[in-house]
């Protein structure tokens, strides 16, 4: 060896070693670099986005669900978290936003959902370079290069639109206030001089302005409860009241002038609404696009919880429970609502394990997000010839008055998760409950809340208290929220591709347990009835996507081995199969079998 690097050799005269500077590593602090990069941002005035930046525990652990969801591909289960305000550009401790994993696991609609709803994809950033480059498809790289930032919707826009629809919307007629401007206010014109203001009427809704105001919600109870038509002060700008409204309605509002932006403000002051001051102040700063959006969906989020605080308080609190048993007298009067109740129609629930009707008092306005709702109101029938007069049939202390009735054919917990989206465009779905949600909302035509209730469905963990292990499969098993041959057959009627993959991976991955089954073999019956016209040899959809899971489940990934006509992977002396491929190809003989006992050629 070298004698430079012999342990003891001597130092050579005149060498001056450095000084030893002694450090204390209790003194530096050590920080993740997720949270050097929080403290940056917030160094710099950026709006910190990192997971230890999320409010509660219960945001965090949204995230972490989004993120799994976008390794899997799920479209259904990201759009169901997304629908909660998670923020999709918040960054893991691993650095990795929901954008880039799934930009880098190759799941291009789900890219393209993240983008529409908010997920930023800057190039000028690590993060923004880090998804481009790691994006596993040329289509998906093209998708984020092409992304306009100004395209982006709102995660919670169809909320949103709907509440900005019913200022316009003329069926069902569903306003049941009128502010009236004043013809004496005056504006100020660019000459300096003044000019009449023309008067203007704003037909509103009570529901509307109780949930967004205090200010609203207190007059409206007590010196406006019984007026259909309120007269604006004659110092109240109608353009500055105009923008009040837009706000109120979740339409987004520009100012044109200096002046009005004042005018508005001052209005906002008076009617107890700061948070509409901050949007006027944002509005007036120089701001970037992406800024503004994100005020934009501040300004939506805080309308959404204004309206999950008014369903709760003043919908699902103020329920009315009656004995199935009472007689007509006593319905009758349980068909009223206390004068100061902004609603306009009563919900029906027959509890059938309790033997009560629950009353809920609702809002047309808010039920015709349902399309059957929709076409109730709309049409010829006697639910259709509803009008506001119901607002005029008060009794004679005018303390209360009568609305109709109309009914929802579910228990009163799935009426409560229905009313909780129909008004907020959420839905916390229990497992337990999920499947009476889903043939609710098919019933009801709200595919997003059959969605919503599909993910709840299929998404168990053995720590599920209400999922319960089937007996037949074995304790391995994933636990469920129902029988999987509802889910499958739930799949089916309420067209629901998601429960019949669920089922089709459920039976493949327990395959030994369900072969012997006889209702297995009902469903299989079933699946292949399903196809119009079948042919002597055709395709039987349930044993295909069982097959489909079997090869994923054993690991079956080149074609090229399998026989085209059976399927199973060939062995001869050119190659041997593998044991998992033994088993693949044993798996398949059971499923032959049971074919040919039912005397299905597929």
């Amino acid at each position: 060896m070298d004698q430079e690097f012999v342990e003891g050799v001597e130092l050579e005269d005149g060498f001056v070693p450095f000084p030893q500077v002694e450090v204390i590593v209790e003194d530096l602090p050590l920080e993740s670099k997720h949270k050097l990069i929080s403290r940056l941002w917030r160094e710099e005035g950026v709006r910190a986005n990192t997971i230890d930046d999320l409010p509660t525990q219960q945001d965090k652990t949204r995230f972490y669900e989004l993120c799994e969801a976008c390794r899997a591909g799920d479209l259904e289960q990201v759009d169901n978290i997304v629908s909660f305000g998670v923020d999709v550009n918040a960054i893991d401790e691993f650095d990795y936003t929901p954008l880039i994993l799934a930009s880098l696991c190759g799941h291009e609609e789900v890219v393209k959902y993240l983008l529409e709803h908010g997920a930023v994809c800057d190039r000028d950033t690590f993060q923004g370079e880090r998804c481009l480059y790691g994006a596993l498809t040329e289509n998906i790289r093209s998708l984020l290069l092409k992304f306009d930032i100004s395209k982006a919707v709102d995660a919670i826009q169809p909320f949103a639109a709907h509440i900005a629809s019913l200022l316009t919307k003329v069926e069902p007629a569903s306003s049941d206030v009128i502010f009236s401007s004043s013809t004496k206010a005056s504006l100020s014109t660019s000459t300096g001089g003044s000019s009449p203001a023309e008067p203007r009427q704003f037909h509103l809704h009570r529901f509307i302005l109780s949930a967004r105001s205090a200010y609203f919600r207190e007059n409206l109870a007590g010196r406006w409860r019984s007026k259909k038509l309120v007269k604006l002060s004659s110092s109240m700008d109608p353009r500055a009241f105009d923008i009040v409204v837009k706000y109120l309605y979740s339409i987004d509002i520009t100012i044109g002038s200096v002046e009005l932006s004042e005018r508005t403000a001052q209005v906002a002051r008076k009617l107890d609404l700061p948070d509409l001051i901050l949007t006027l102040d944002n509005l007036k700063a120089e701001e970037s696009f992406r800024r503004k959006r994100e005020h934009r969906q501040e300004d939506m989020r805080r309308a959404q919880a204004d309206f999950e605080r008014f369903v709760q308080q003043d919908v699902i609190s103020a329920k009315v429970e009656m004995r199935n048993d009472d007689n007509v007298a006593t319905k009758d009067e349980y068909c009223t609502v206390p004068s100061d109740s902004t609603a306009d129609i009563l919900l029906s629930v027959e509890d059938e394990d309790e033997h009560v009707t629950v009353l809920y008092p609702t809002h047309r306005a808010m039920l015709i997000r349902s399309e059957y709702y929709m076409t109730m109101f709309t049409s010829s029938f006697a639910e259709g010839a509803y009008s506001l007069s119901n607002f005029d049939d008060q009794d004679e202390a005018g303390m209360k008055k009568r609305l109709p009735i109309v009914p929802l054919s579910a228990s009163r917990a799935v009426a409560e998760i229905v009313l909780s989206y129909l008004y907020t465009d959420r839905a916390d779905i229990p497992g337990a409950t999920a499947l009476d949600v889903l043939y609710a909302a098919d019933l009801l035509l709200i595919d997003k809340l059959k969605s919503l209730a599909s993910v709840a469905l299929t998404n168990t963990t053995a720590e599920d208290d209400d999922a319960i292990a089937d007996p037949t499969v074995g304790k391995h098993a994933t636990p469920l929220y129902a029988n999987i041959y509802d889910i499958l057959r739930a799949g089916w009627a309420t067209r629901m591709d998601r429960l019949e993959r669920f089922a089709a991976k459920y039976f493949a991955d327990n395959l030994a347990h369900f072969i012997i089954q006889d209702e297995f073999a009902d469903v299989v019956l079933e699946s292949a009835q399903r196809i119009r016209s079948r042919e002597e040899t055709d395709t039987i959809e349930l044993i295909d996507d069982i097959r489909f899971y079997l090869a994923q489940k054993y690991g079956i990934l080149f074609e090229d081995d399998m026989d085209p006509v059976t399927g199973k992977v060939q062995e001869g002396p050119w190659r041997k199969i593998t044991n998992y491929e033994r088993q693949y190809n044993a798996e398949l003989d059971l499923i032959d079998g049971l074919l040919e006992r039912l005397e299905l050629d597929a």
